[in-house]
């Protein structure tokens, strides 16, 4: 990788190895995310808007009050007891 001719480098072998494995691991990204959903066509599914998405993601899974599911089976527990 080395050349006497030109100016000096900027980059050492190293750093260039860095680059050039960061563009890999951004190309195999670019390429999965084409088949990923965005956040707008999720929402859409779910029927709700895309910032209830947001939020969920953002508050990594607490969001609001417990799932209707979650709070039957608390129900449950509780009149078992």
């Amino acid at each position: 990788m080395r050349s006497t001719i030109g100016r000096p480098r900027k980059l050492s072998d190293r750093q260039v190895r860095v680059i050039l494995a960061w563009h890999v691991r951004f190309l195999l990204w670019r390429a999965l995310r084409k088949t990923l959903k965005s956040q707008r066509q999720l929402a859409k599914e779910m029927h709700v808007s895309q910032s209830t998405i947001g939020s969920v993601v953002r508050r990594a899974g607490q969001y609001k009050q417990a799932s209707p599911w979650d709070r039957h089976l608390d129900k449950v527990r509780q009149r078992k007891r």
